[in-house]
């Protein structure tokens, strides 16, 4: 009985330390914060760059360059899909 008396003590003693952990507190999911910001980076750089290219598709369009305007067009969704791309994957792995 004493040597589960000991046990029990160092379980009680031990407990409190089990909750600690070195994860700081601005992790926010399961990859590392920086990595998480990385990707909601890429995120707003892909969005940012969609509508850049959607500003001169339809300045080419205006001008009459149909072909060139389609290719800028084309551009900006293949953009704003990776800038989507890169939203669910922050949703998936950055959010609790």
């Amino acid at each position: 009985m004493n040597k589960f008396t000991c046990f029990f003590c160092l379980l009680i003693l031990l407990i409190p330390l089990s909750g600690y952990s070195d994860v700081e507190e601005s992790d926010i999911g399961f990859w590392k914060t920086e990595d998480c910001k990385k990707v909601s980076e890429a995120a707003e750089f892909f969005l940012y760059t969609s509508g850049e290219v959607l500003k001169t598709a339809d300045k080419e369009r205006i001008a009459g360059n149909e072909e060139e305007s389609e290719k800028s067009y084309a551009a900006a969704l293949f953009y704003s899909e990776l800038s989507e791309n890169a939203a669910k994957n922050f949703e998936a792995f950055c959010k609790k």
